[in-house]
């Protein structure tokens, strides 16, 4: 489906879709989001990673509008102390992940506002995140109990290809305590039950009154399900998993061909 629509926000999934192999947002598609936003389009990020992993990308484009983050479990300002919109996980659920993690050797991290928290660092499991300035974490060691409160979302990692193994432990020994989403192969991230992107983006479509129609959602994996199905445009490139591609009224080109780019070029300006 091609032509220009009445689109006033425009959200857009990052690994994958906004970022090109490379985890960089390239001139092309930077100048295309600044002249949306030019003709008054609010442009937001909506992503699994957290506010910290977020926030670089969306100054580089000079986004003014709160960003989607942690799968939608927050909505918050790049330069605001406080979140628009949050929802944690119990801490008692926070607990059991992480001592099940914990008593199998499992590498897990959690998110507390923007810090990332972790027992032990290693930079092979946060690779993603090598084009992020100043990036730090929380290394809390056998202290990891001390802070479960206020958890926004924990994220199991497996660098052999089995979290989805991992994740299915997890959830049998705490049903029904959290969902699993955006599983990579390498990583999940576990969420409270309900939370989406489609939560996030519809708690800022009513902070800007906004109807569907004036929304288009940009993404290519799993987790970007609900939001394509919940925004009346969803652009999917052409490195989208099937399911993602299926929800699509937009079919761009590839992350690493400033799909998001040109689908913006003929959408929106």
């Amino acid at each position: 489906m091609n032509g220009k629509k009445d689109i006033r926000l425009i959200a857009l999934d990052l690994d994958g879709t906004l970022l090109n192999s490379d985890k960089l947002i390239t001139p092309r598609t930077v100048a295309a989001l600044q002249a949306a936003m030019q003709k008054g389009v609010h442009v937001t990020i909506a992503t699994g990673r957290m506010l910290l992993g977020a926030a670089q990308f969306a100054q580089q484009v000079g986004m003014h509008a709160p960003l989607i983050c942690c799968n939608g479990g927050v909505v918050q300002g790049v330069d605001d102390d406080e979140p628009l919109f949050v929802r944690h996980l119990p801490s008692e659920t926070v607990r059991g992940i992480l001592s099940i993690c914990h008593e199998h050797g499992w590498y897990a991290n959690w998110y507390i506002g923007r810090d990332v928290y972790v027992e032990h660092f290693d930079k092979d499991y946060f690779y993603a995140y090598r084009t992020i300035k100043d990036f730090r974490l929380k290394e809390v060691g056998d202290r990891f109990l001390d802070d479960t409160d206020d958890v926004i979302q924990c994220v199991v990692r497996d660098l052999d290809g089995h979290v989805a193994e991992k994740v299915a432990a997890l959830q049998d020994a705490l049903p029904g305590q959290f969902q699993a989403q955006q599983n990579t192969g390498t990583s999940a991230d576990l969420t409270p039950n309900g939370v989406t992107k489609a939560l996030g983006l519809a708690f800022l479509m009513h902070h800007y009154g906004l109807a569907p129609e004036n929304v288009m959602a940009c993404g290519d994996g799993d987790n970007d399900l609900p939001m394509l199905k919940f925004a009346g445009t969803a652009v999917v490139p052409a490195n989208g998993l099937p399911c993602a591609k299926a929800l699509a009224t937009y079919h761009a080109e590839s992350n690493d061909e400033d799909g998001i780019a040109k689908a913006v070029e003929e959408l929106v300006l």
